[in-house]
Formats: C-alpha cells, sequence, structure tokens
C-alpha cells in the first residue's frame, strides 16, 4: 500500500521504471536531473494553457508556426 500523500513533502524519492528514466533522460539530453525539471516545465505551460490532470492527454493540441496539431 502506498503512503499517503503529503503536500509539505521537500525530498521526493522513488525508483524509476526503465520507460521513466528513459523519458527523463531524453527530455534533460542524457541528464536524469535537467529532464525532470523540464517535464515540470512542460506541466507548467500545459497548466497555464488549460490542461487539468482530469483531461484526456490525447487532446491536447500543439500550434507551432500557425500550424495546430495533436500530439
Amino acid at each position: 500500500m502506498a503512503r499517503p500523500c503529503r503536500i509539505d513533502t521537500i525530498n521526493f524519492d522513488r525508483k524509476l521504471k526503465d520507460a521513466e528514466r528513459a523519458i527523463l533522460l531524453t527530455a534533460g539530453q542524457g541528464d536524469l536531473t535537467r529532464g525532470f525539471h523540464t517535464v515540470l516545465d512542460l506541466y507548467r505551460v500545459l497548466h497555464s494553457k488549460g490542461y487539468r490532470p482530469d483531461m484526456d492527454m490525447d487532446r491536447i493540441t500543439f500550434a507551432v508556426n500557425g500550424y495546430a496539431e495533436n500530439a
């Protein structure tokens, strides 16, 4: 059973699955810490544009140079 969530947590320590490690390494160009911060920055941007965790991520649309494209 997972521990209850604490909103005052300072250290975030967990084992990464291979796929999670690959995502962070890719996002950080080989640096896990940089990748973690990149993913946090991406979430910050998505949240500021209206995304909320209960929304379907497949409905996110990206616009590049005026051209909208689904992810």
